[in-house]
């Protein structure tokens, strides 16, 4: 626990990383209402009421917020991210441990405010057994590194549907058109990454463990173009991928590096 006070004490303190500190964020943001400069911050919330309540502070807006830890949500079904949205520097997330969590609400105002997870570079999601999707992902256009893992439930990584609602909205998405790393990790409920190929113009590798459900991965021959992309996985799961047609399986053979478990 951080004795009270201690904190403010600190006039011309500008950095300060809390992440995975445990509780008493609220209490730290209320000390750093007086730190005129501070301005690089990382914090770790255990809980959605706690997380909501920070968002009113008014340096929880006008600090340079660069990581942000969800951890061990139990209080909530579902997330508004819409605070997070606001944070123009924002680089990570990490959304883990959240048992209840089932959806990660994409609200039409989120959707439609100008530049929105801009400075977002890499989510990852673990251990949430409950949530469906992670579609909330595609807001950030220039997202280069998504690790999912442990999270049992997971039926697909973006919903058609949800996508639907945010391209009618917000026009051509260019879907992880800055995307370099994706990792996925024992997901024994995962079905689709996406129903559609994608160009992936920046992808250099992809991990995929224990997803004993996922068949297709959303790649044609005309994906990574120019990148030497590495397909990492279990040889078995490999020999049963769906390819679109046979030039996106031949173009993608070279690509696979088989993992030893």
């Amino acid at each position: 626990m951080i004795p009270q006070q201690l904190i403010s004490s600190f006039s011309k303190l500008q950095v300060l990383k809390m992440e995975g500190c445990g509780y008493g964020c609220l209490l730290v943001l209320e000390e750093m209402e007086h730190l005129k400069y501070l301005n690089v911050l990382t914090l770790t919330f255990r809980s959605a009421s706690e997380f909501e309540k920070a968002s009113r502070f008014n340096k929880f807006f006008s600090c340079a917020i660069e990581r942000v830890s969800l951890e061990g949500f139990r209080d909530s079904r579902s997330l508004n991210i819409m605070a997070l949205a606001k944070l123009q520097h924002l680089h990570a997330l990490s959304l883990s441990s959240c048992k209840d969590l089932e959806e990660v609400k994409i609200e039409r105002n989120i959707i439609e405010g100008a530049g929105c997870f801009h400075s977002l570079r890499s989510v990852m999601v673990e251990e949430c057994n409950n949530l469906r999707d992670v579609s909330w992902v595609t807001l950030a256009p220039h997202l280069e590194a998504l690790w999912i893992g442990e999270c049992n439930g997971l039926e697909e990584i973006i919903s058609e549907e949800k996508l639907g609602e945010v391209a009618e909205l917000k026009g051509n998405l260019n879907l992880f058109s800055k995307l370099e790393i994706l990792f996925l990790h024992y997901l024994p409920k995962l079905k689709t990454i996406y129903h559609h190929a994608l160009p992936f113009p920046q992808l250099k590798e992809i991990r995929i463990v224990e997803c004993p459900m996922l068949k297709k991965v959303p790649l044609n021959s005309n994906s990574a173009k120019g990148q030497r992309l590495t397909i990492e996985g279990e040889e078995e799961w490999w020999k049963d991928v769906e390819w679109e047609d046979e030039s996106t399986q031949i173009a993608f053979l070279p690509s696979f590096k088989p993992l030893i478990l």
